[in-house]
């Protein structure tokens, strides 16, 4: 990890493929994950790791995928997503809609 990206590599591409189902790729602008940094409070970074982590493995833990999310197409990403946000079981639901938050809160800081 470095100082811009507070994320490791694995749990940034989750980011990345939350962001993308999220937002359509115009509304991107750069680097979300780098965006996020400055919005994390210490020790936080850890914390969406773990959600993260979650959320990746939630589509194979539900046996509606063979892959994880980052491998869904941008459709079934964002129906996931948001089902999981709506209806999602408690650990389940509060990982996506923080997400969710952080993406949209990211795109704020510096999108196009």
């Amino acid at each position: 990890m470095s100082g811009s990206w507070p994320l490791s590599p694995r749990a940034a591409r989750v980011f990345y493929n939350a962001a993308d189902a999220w937002l359509p790729e115009s509304e991107l602008g750069g680097d979300p994950v780098s965006r996020i940094g400055p919005l994390l409070q210490a020790g936080e970074a850890r914390r969406l790791e773990r959600q993260l982590r979650l959320l990746e493995w939630s589509p194979r833990l539900a046996l509606r995928s063979r892959r994880g999310l980052s491998w869904l197409g941008r459709a079934e990403r964002r129906a996931w997503l948001e089902r999981l946000e709506e209806r999602g079981v408690g650990p389940l639901r509060r990982a996506a809609a923080r997400v969710h938050a952080l993406v949209e809160a990211a795109q704020s800081r510096g999108g196009p």
